[in-house]
């Protein structure tokens, strides 16, 4: 199997989001900005005007990723997995200010892609939670060098809501060749102790490039060994005060002879490993 590609995943539309086909930045919280000084005697007396958000994410991308990077575009860089050292194309592909408590936080995904990739190889993606600080950032928690996807891409990046002010990453990536198609999605949230990657499960699996049914010998034969399913995350906002919202999952779609599937799971962040218990039925490749 060798060509990949990917689906795009649409689940709770969340404001802000961007995915690796660029990254528009959200606007600021509460942009702040400096009175005018009437003469320049008084300007020496007044405050300096504070950084908006947009130029502290930038003064942080700089300070990570060096002087070229930036908020929209890519730049080139490297990326050291296994003491190995390889060239990458970063870029921003999420970022969203969001609102915890009585302050707000800046969450922040750069993804990087491998370049002149081989077809098992996948990119990475570095996520970060961030807290404002004066005219910048600090950190509250990050997770990076993760590895996503395939033939050097990491795949998609979207920003969610999974609680009354908990939010967090969802990616999404996969694996097209020889007509299957297998899309996964994980879950990337904060724990206790920092961003966690709380489990993966599929987002979509598919094998109708693989046969042409309308031209087999045997029809039937051959659909029965079609398959096309969809696995749908929402998280359960029914008690909008929850700190962690319930994660359900819907699976729909038709599994091999025909047969249509429509399932509804339900899962509870395990408080003690941080993770999804998700059953093997929902990691499967083909037909049960």
């Amino acid at each position: 199997m060798s060509a990949v590609s990917f689906k795009t995943f649409a689940v709770l539309a969340v404001t802000g989001t961007a995915l690796l086909a660029g990254c528009t930045p959200a606007a600021d919280p509460a942009p702040a900005t400096a009175p005018a000084a009437p003469d320049a005697a008084a300007a020496a007396t007044e405050p300096a005007a504070q950084l908006s958000r947009t130029a502290r994410l930038q003064a942080f991308l700089a300070q990570r990723y060096g002087k070229g990077a930036a908020l929209s575009g890519d730049w080139r860089g490297s990326w050291t997995q296994d003491g190995q050292t390889r060239p990458v194309s970063w870029q921003v592909c999420a970022e969203q200010p969001v609102v915890t408590g009585d302050s707000w936080q800046q969450l922040l995904a750069v993804c990087g892609a491998l370049v002149e990739a081989g077809h098992p190889e996948p990119g990475t993606i570095d996520f970060y939670v961030l807290r404002p600080k004066a005219d910048g950032f600090d950190v509250a928690a990050e997770l990076t060098g993760g590895t996503y996807g395939s033939s050097g891409q990491p795949g998609t990046v979207q920003i969610v809501r999974a609680g009354s002010d908990f939010y967090g990453f969802r990616v999404e990536d996969g694996w097209f060749g020889q007509g299957y198609s297998l899309i996964s999605q994980s879950l990337i949230l904060p724990g206790p102790k920092g961003l966690v990657d709380t489990g993966s499960m599929r987002s979509h699996i598919d094998n109708g490039a693989a046969y042409d049914c309308d031209d087999a010998e045997s029809a039937e034969d051959c659909r029965s060994q079609v398959f096309n399913i969809d696995f749908t995350q929402r998280f359960d906002d029914s008690d909008r005060t929850a700190r962690v919202w319930p994660l359900q999952v819907e699976e729909t779609g038709s599994t091999c002879g025909g047969a249509a599937v429509r399932r509804q799971h339900r899962f509870t962040l395990d408080p003690k490993t941080w993770t999804y218990s998700f059953p093997k039925a929902l990691l499967r490749e083909g037909c049960e």
